[in-house]
C-alpha cells in the first residue's frame, strides 16, 4: 500500500480543508464543499490516529535510521494515536536508539511500548529480547533471564524471533553461576573504569 509522504499529506489536508471552506461561501457551495472537506477531515483524523508510523517503519526496514527518526518527529501528538500505534511508535524509537548505542533512552522507549501494549506477540517478544540484551550488557543476569522468560511466554509466529529466543537462551546458559561479565554477541565489551 502506498504511503503518502508527510509533507504532501499536510499540503493535501490544507488544500482540501481550505478549499472546502472557500467553496462553502459560494452560492449553493455548502453542499459541494463536503466533497473537499470529507477527504481533508479523513486525512487529518488519520494523521492523529496513526501518526507517521508507516513511513518511519519503511525507513527502519531500509536501514535509514535518520529518515525514520525524522518521520517520527513529524508525529505531533503521539498520545493521541491509537493505543497499539503508540506502542509501535515507542518500539521504533527504542530500536533507533539501540542502533545508536543510547541504551538508556532505548530502555525507556521499550518499557513505554510494553506499558502501552503491542499489536502482536512478535513485537512484544522483540521488545523483551532487546531488554534481555540491555540487561545482560549491564551485567544484570537475573533480570536478563526474567526478560527472556517473558519473551518465551509471548505468542510468537515468526521463525526468526523463535530462533533468536533460542540463541539468547543458549548464551545465557553458558554463563557460569556467579560470573560477573556477560557479553551478548554483536556488542562491544564495556570499558573498564579506572
Amino acid at each position: 500500500m502506498p504511503v503518502i509522504p508527510i509533507k504532501i499529506r499536510f499540503l493535501l489536508i490544507a488544500v482540501l480543508l481550505i478549499g472546502g471552506i472557500v467553496v462553502s461561501f459560494l452560492p449553493y457551495g455548502l453542499a459541494w464543499s463536503w466533497i473537499l472537506l470529507i477527504p481533508g477531515i479523513v486525512l487529518l483524523v488519520g494523521y492523529f490516529l496513526f501518526g507517521t508510523l508507516a513511513s518511519a517503519a519503511r525507513a527502519v526496514e531500509r536501514g535509514d535510521l535518520d529518515h525514520a527518526e525524522e518521520q517520527l518527529k513529524w508525529t505531533w501528538k503521539p498520545n493521541w494515536m491509537l493505543k497499539m500505534n503508540r506502542g509501535v511508535y515507542h518500539f521504533l524509537l527504542g530500536s533507533i536508539q539501540m542502533h545508536r548505542k543510547d541504551f538508556n533512552q532505548a530502555e525507556v522507549h521499550m518499557k513505554d511500548a510494553l506499558e502501552v501494549g503491542m499489536p502482536t506477540g512478535d513485537y512484544t517478544a522483540q521488545i523483551y529480547l532487546a531488554l534481555v540484551q540491555m540487561a545482560a550488557n549491564k551485567n544484570k543476569l537475573q533480570l536478563a533471564k526474567n526478560y527472556l522468560k517473558e519473551a518465551k511466554n509471548c505468542q510468537v509466529t515468526e521463525p526468526q524471533i523463535t530462533a533468536a529466543i533460542q540463541q539468547i537462551e543458549k548464551q545465557l546458559k553458558m554463563v557460569p553461576k556467579g560470573h560477573q561479565r556477560m557479553q551478548m554477541r554483536g556488542n562491544r565489551r564495556p570499558k573498564r573504569q579506572r
